[in-house]
């Protein structure tokens, strides 16, 4: 079975067809209706050989038509603009013309390294030429101090078309990334020369193209353990003449497949693998970037996802060189074909998950909510609820799953519903834009809740950040800005906290979250950004102008873990500027640099909106520096500190804001 549908800039669009109009804008808690549905983790566990054979499939004649879509109703036009935009609240580290950073899972695309410092990357193209022909990887590093280097749209891979990036940290403290080549297939890997240096000297990784074949692999996950490195990716697919389709193996048309570097990437001494149970009994079809990966010493952990597949995990605890299947959430129409009927709308996932492996080597899943449905056998395809709203959880220490968000908790009305507007769930059509409306606004076939990316602090409590529309934050055509969403478990996954809005940017589309692996007093996250909601890569119609190419802006913010547990966040956007001085000032960082001559700057977190005050006074107490800054809003934010008319010594610089100070010393050389 293959996929109808268009690549634009080597991305799988599906073309969808509207079988029938239904609107399905928030979910129910009383989800007890899927007891029966859900059934305990089923295992199968198979050794990989060392140097294995991958059967070659040959291709399969069926095709599957397009995904349909269903909504009804007319969701509320009301438009209320609250609060205050806190837009520069938020640290800007890079930039892209190029905006779909990932078609389903986000990576996880910042590391916190053990002084504290933290590195980023991602997709970037400098310019908006047609194609995009400089994309390719953006990096930056906040240094231990807590200060980034300029945004950088430059890629990593000089003159080389990459994307989806992937950012390890090998033994000798250096930072690699690997970008896949979506040209010819596989992949180049870029390593620094010492510890936050920019990767450069890309090197094609030979050893993981299947060239020879015709066969091109794409959209890597990569996580690694020292100079141990492992992937997981899919194949991109063309219906050019002379080229040839995607693999179909053990009757997975464009499967996930597994690979192992024990070397740094050097070498691959496990290739392209098929884990174990994953075949056509679950599914007939992979997909791009519809997996996630995370590792943790001898520890590998790794899921696929599916909207006709149901939720698949892998565990291995010997380096990967054996892997225990573990059926995380069933769908009971697995493996789907068009003469099956759903008429009783089967709750699944939306393709989007992440894995993460706490300190005892325990997996926890998340993944989007979704549900289909199939009312024929008459015409190909299925149906689905693209305004679904829900996160699902899954412990592999209780084996239980549950759900821990939904669109209720992001109501601006007061109705219990996050409410959405018609361009926020429809897609491009045959047609370009479908009638109705001035835009569209969906993510490939994922629900409007999505994306869920996860991180764990020293003391085990577990964060989940994911992208949601917010209701009655429009655009001028019509659509819902996104924004972050975060939950929070302080035990271990028994039990969750409300959701909390972490970005709150009134008139910005805030998407693609991705958050450290690892949080230590902050949680460290960046996103794109950008005033459309959508992207221009899936939702331009070009006759209409809908979306253009824009400058998207990649953004970073170090929330404190306190404001989090605490619940400080807040739901709405901003508190407004008319409370000033209502807040604590947090230092997140040493100035930097330290020592220093002339000037130097200090990264804060404020908790509300205010003014802060910074004060340096010298050793005898006298107060040689004032500066004001009013009027800034929530989050972070860089202050300068001038200190080009004060003699070389040792100074106490205080920021005051509201009724809290912070002081700490500096060094004048």
């Amino acid at each position: 079975m293959k996929k109808v549908g268009v690549f634009v800039n080597n991305s799988f669009i599906s073309q969808l067809n509207i079988k029938s109009m239904k609107k399905y804008y928030t979910l129910f808690f009383t989800l007890c209706i899927f007891g029966g549905s859900y059934v305990h983790a089923q295992l199968n566990t198979l050794s990989i050989p060392a140097v294995p054979a991958m059967p070659i499939v040959p291709k399969v004649a069926a095709d599957i038509s397009g995904t349909n879509v269903l909504f009804t109703g007319s969701p509320t036009k009301t438009l209320v603009r609250r609060g205050a935009l806190n837009y520069s609240a938020q640290i800007r580290i890079g930039s892209t013309y190029y905006d779909l950073q990932t078609n389903y899972c986000m990576p996880h695309r910042l590391i916190l390294n053990p002084d504290g410092s933290v590195s980023a990357v991602y997709t970037t193209s400098p310019n908006a030429t047609t194609n995009f022909p400089q994309r390719g990887t953006g990096y930056n590093f906040r240094n231990a101090a807590g200060t980034w280097g300029a945004p950088d749209s430059n890629r990593c891979e000089g003159t080389q078309r990459t994307g989806w990036p992937s950012i390890g940290r090998l033994s000798n403290g250096n930072e690699f990334v690997v970008g896949h080549d979506a040209t010819v297939g596989g992949f180049f890997m870029s390593k620094s020369a010492s510890p936050g240096s920019k990767p450069g000297n890309p090197v094609f990784l030979s050893g993981l193209s299947e060239a020879t074949l015709g066969y091109k692999p794409i959209w890597a996950r990569m996580a690694n353990s020292g100079d141990t490195i492992h992937m997981v990716y899919s194949y991109t697919d063309s219906a050019v003449a002379g080229e040839k389709r995607a693999p179909t193996r053990k009757g997975i048309f464009a499967p996930m497949v597994y690979s192992r570097s024990l070397d740094a990437g050097t070498t691959w001494d496990i290739q392209h693998i098929m884990l174990p149970g994953y075949d056509s009994t679950l599914t007939n079809n992979g997909g791009g970037d519809q997996y996630a990966i995370d590792v943790r010493g001898k520890t590998v952990a790794i899921v696929n996802v599916d909207l006709l597949q149901g939720v698949i995990a892998w565990k291995s605890t010997d380096f990967g060189t054996t892997f225990q299947r573990i059926i995380v959430d069933t769908f009971k129409y697995a493996p789907y074909n068009d003469k099956k009927l759903m008429l009783d709308t089967p709750f699944t996932n939306d393709g989007t998950a992440d894995v993460i492996l706490d300190k005892n080597n325990n997996m926890h899943v998340f993944w989007g909510l979704a549900r289909v449905i199939d009312t024929d056998t008459n015409t190909a395809g299925y149906s689905f609820y693209p305004g679904l709203q829900g996160l699902q959880y899954w412990n592999e220490a209780t084996d239980s799953t549950k759900l821990i968000a939904s669109g209720a908790a992001f109501d601006r009305s007061g109705d219990n519903i996050n409410a959405m507007e018609q361009a926020t769930y429809s897609s491009l059509v045959a047609t370009g834009i479908p009638g109705g409306v001035g835009t569209v606004a969906r993510l490939g076939t994922t629900s409007c809740m999505r994306q869920p990316n996860a991180s764990i602090d020293n003391n085990g409590n577990i964060y989940c950040i994911f992208s949601v529309p917010i209701e009655q934050d429009i655009s001028d055509l019509g659509a819902n800005y996104r924004d972050l969403g975060i939950v929070y478990s302080t035990n271990g996954g028994g039990s969750w906290a409300t959701s909390q809005n972490i970005t709150q940017s009134i008139l910005r589309e805030d998407d693609f979250g991705t958050v450290a692996r690892k949080a230590n007093g902050f949680l460290h996250v960046a996103w794109q950004s950008d005033e459309i909601p959508g992207t221009n890569l899936q939702n331009n119609f070009a006759s209409a102008g809908n979306h253009d190419v824009v400058l998207n802006v990649i953004k970073y913010s170090a929330i404190p873990v306190s404001e989090i547990l605490n619940n400080s966040i807040g739901m709405l956007w901003g508190l407004g500027i008319d409370k000033p001085n209502t807040g604590e000032v947090m230092v997140v960082n040493q100035n930097y640099p330290n020592p220093f001559h002339g000037k130097t700057n200090v990264l804060v977190y404020l908790t509300r909106p205010g003014d802060v005050a910074v004060s340096v006074h010298n050793m005898a107490g006298t107060e040689v520096y004032h500066q004001m800054s009013a009027g800034l809003m929530r989050g972070n934010h860089v202050l300068e500190i001038d200190g080009a008319g004060l003699s070389a010594g040792i100074y106490t610089y205080t920021l005051t804001a509201g009724g809290s100070t912070v002081s700490k010393t500096m060094i004048i050389k």
